[in-house]
């Protein structure tokens, strides 16, 4: 059994040494070249400026007032009911020939 696990150990201490030299034809620029680069370059404008909301009638409601929400809130008062039965109704004493 040892044999076994030192032979795979040793493959895939192998394999991932190929597959790192394998793949370094062009070297990784590192984070100090990658953050100058980044901020060297302006900002898109769609990122830089705020686009306002299409429809601000669902912004004004809170989320639980929509039908969305009212269905959520269902939902998980159902999940809490079908909980608090299964807790109830499944604590029968166990009947196992080892206790």
């Amino acid at each position: 059994m040892r044999i076994n696990t030192t032979r795979s150990v040793s493959s895939v201490l192998a394999l991932s040494i190929l597959a790192s030299t394998a793949g370094a034809a062009e070297p990784a620029p590192t984070l100090w070249s990658a953050a100058k680069e980044a901020g060297s370059r302006p900002a898109p404008l769609a990122q830089a400026t705020a686009a306002p909301a299409a429809d601000s009638s669902l912004n004004d409601k809170g989320f639980f007032k929509t039908s969305a929400g009212k269905v959520t809130l269902v939902l998980m008062a159902v999940g809490l009911g079908a909980t608090i039965y299964s807790v109830n109704h499944d604590r029968k004493p166990v009947k196992s020939p080892i206790r």
